[in-house]
């Protein structure tokens, strides 16, 4: 059993190979922007302090999620930015209380004109929820912690099938490693 996270700002490519590596060995995924679109079709988000609150309850419904999958002994995928340190904590600390494995795949793109191409040409579809722009990408950059632990770095500069070996292989190692 796992705890999965992908983590890493917005275009990188975290969605994309969460969702393969969910269909591929059968894990589902919890999207962190789905839950929070969700919640803002709901028009729970109408007044300020409601907006404000949002992305703290997209982390508390990602940790009832991956709670309830690892209480009935099932790995689960987490799709999140995962910028604080608080969060990652909290997802480590519940990995290890329900004897989870703890990995973490993080999602950069080395070329920056190749990520801001990637981000502005995305369509997710995500209903209730806008694409990002690189306005939005540069403020997340600036309190994205970086990790500190071991955990596989994949490149967007790479191919989708590359990614998904390296994650793939990672996932399947009896140990975490630092790449």
């Amino acid at each position: 059993m796992q705890l999965i996270v992908f983590s890493g700002l917005p275009g990188t490519g975290k969605s994309s190979l969460a969702d393969a590596v969910g269909r591929r060995l059968g894990i589902p995924v919890f999207s962190k922007d789905v839950l929070e679109a969700a919640i803002v079709r709901a028009g729970m988000t109408e007044q300020e302090d409601a907006r404000q609150q949002l992305g703290w309850a997209g982390y508390e419904l990602l940790t009832t999620l991956a709670t309830r999958q690892l209480r009935l002994g099932q790995s689960a995928i987490l799709d999140s930015v995962t910028s604080t340190a608080s969060i990652r904590n909290a997802w480590r600390a519940l990995a290890h209380t329900r004897g989870a494995e703890w990995r973490v795949i993080e999602c950069v793109c080395s070329d920056a004109e190749t990520h801001r191409l990637r981000l502005e040409g995305r369509k997710r579809g995500i209903a209730g929820w806008p694409e990002l722009t690189w306005n939005d990408v540069e403020r997340v950059r600036g309190y994205f912690t970086p990790w500190q632990e071991a955990h596989l770095t994949v490149d967007a500069m790479a191919t989708f099938g590359e990614n998904i070996d390296l994650v793939l292989n990672y996932l399947s190692t009896e140990h975490a490693f630092a790449k």
